[in-house]
């Protein structure tokens, strides 16, 4: 199916309720202190050293990101799936600094350690939620998934292989950046193990639980098969 047969407004609805949750988890995560997922601690490194928001420096990582995809697909990045994502990237980081703004009353870091541990495990589910959501529109990747893509196709290593590679190279991108301009580690803390360990175990579990009645909503009722969410 090419890009232009899946923009129906079905799958539009679905990839924004999905952004909407992807970007609330975000939000969730970050406000208990206790470290950030790979996906944005990059990004989260950044605001941190930067006079700019989470949301638009998750649009220059993706810049990068975007970059690393044509270098390695070449003519198959195309113009189109370029645009759609820049798109998307923007959107994305709107996302982002709307819903910290949405949730900024909630301030779990001040709350004591066991509630934080609680609200910060919700808030993986909710960003668990979101993954799903964007995956089974199956309208265009974020880029930083797309450069996932990129890599498995090109390498031949397992899509999980790659995604774990991809996640360390986050991490250890945001530990160089705070240390050299922070002078201190910002961002990784055991928060960042429990995000890697618990989004993808939710994203299984909501694609099990609710995947079936998503897809018939996206199919009009007709069989289909559930997009792979594990990441």
């Amino acid at each position: 199916m090419s890009l232009k047969e899946k923009l129906t407004g079905k799958r539009l609805f679905i990839c924004a309720i999905g952004m909407f949750f992807y970007a609330s988890g975000v939000a969730f995560t970050k406000n208990c202190d206790l470290g950030i997922s790979p996906i944005v601690s990059a990004a989260y490194a950044l605001s941190l050293i930067l006079p700019v928001s989470l949301g638009w420096c998750t649009s220059l990582c993706n810049v990068v990101f975007i970059i690393i995809q044509k270098a390695l697909l070449k003519r198959e990045y195309t113009l189109t799936i370029m645009v759609a994502q820049i798109v998307m990237s923007v959107i994305f980081s709107l996302a982002i600094d709307g819903t910290a703004l949405l949730w900024s009353f909630i301030q779990p870091a001040s709350f004591f350690y066991p509630l934080r541990i609680l609200i910060f495990v919700i808030g993986c589910a909710v960003l668990g939620l979101g993954v799903f959501l964007i995956v089974q529109a199956d309208f265009v990747v974020l880029p930083a998934e797309g450069v996932v893509n990129a890599v498995t196709k090109c390498s031949k290593i397992k899509f999980g292989t790659v995604k774990i590679l991809f996640d360390g190279a986050m991490v250890l991108t945001t530990a160089i950046l705070t240390l050299a301009f922070l002078h201190e580690l910002k961002g990784i803390r055991e928060g960042t193990l429990l995000a890697v360990l618990l989004i993808g175990t939710f994203v299984k579990a909501i694609a099990r639980i609710i995947g079936p009645g998503v897809g018939a909503f996206l199919t009009g009722g007709t069989e289909h098969q559930t997009q792979n969410c594990i990441s």
